[in-house]
């Protein structure tokens, strides 16, 4: 009888580890290519996709991509990269002094009413919370600097989602994203 008890209870043991070891091949590292030199590398999201959107402008913004779900009513993750020349190169969020961070906020809270808040990747990476104010939240950003490019990412809702509520599930899932993000600088060969 024991060994019969030993023998399911390997078994289980078995099939758990199988599923742990399946759940995380699905969530596999994407790499999302910003041009030759800056590629983001990270798990998305369950059921997201990356897509390229040269032309989508949201907030008088250009966007490089977008995360999207089949799901017509999850929000879409609309990522913004641009180099910055006014920074020195290699210059982080976590580099820039009071002052060059004040001018970045006040950005933000020029047309809006929200609240700013800091965190930070599992990288290392500091990165600015920019959430709006009131009961009918419909976006949040996230915003930070990395080796002098300004990197955005703006969640918010799909045109004829039935629900549109910011929740602190939408905010958990966009921070788990973002922390486990990684920026790759990419070598370019020498000639």
């Amino acid at each position: 009888m024991k060994k019969i008890i030993a023998l399911i209870l390997a078994l289980a043991l078995t099939l758990s580890c199988v599923a742990a070891l399946a759940e995380t091949a699905e969530k596999k590292t994407e790499t999302i290519k910003i041009n030759d030199t800056l590629s983001l590398q990270g798990v998305l999201p369950d059921g997201y996709i990356y897509e390229v959107t040269d032309n989508e402008v949201l907030y008088g913004v250009a966007f490089a991509g977008r995360l999207v779900s089949k799901d017509p009513n999850a929000p879409l993750y609309r990522i913004s990269i641009g180099l910055n020349d006014t920074y020195a190169p290699g210059t982080k969020l976590n580099d820039l002094g009071e002052e060059d961070l004040k001018a970045i906020e006040e950005s933000f809270t020029a047309d809006n009413e929200v609240s700013i808040e800091y965190l930070e990747t599992s990288h290392g990476t500091k990165v600015m919370k920019v959430t709006e104010i009131g009961d009918d939240r419909d976006w949040v950003d996230f915003f930070t600097v990395y080796d002098s490019y300004d990197v955005e990412m703006v969640i918010s809702f799909p045109e004829g989602a039935e629900n549109t509520a910011m929740t602190d599930e939408v905010i958990k899932q966009a921070m788990q994203f973002l922390s486990d993000l990684e920026f790759v600088k990419t070598e370019t060969p020498a000639a």
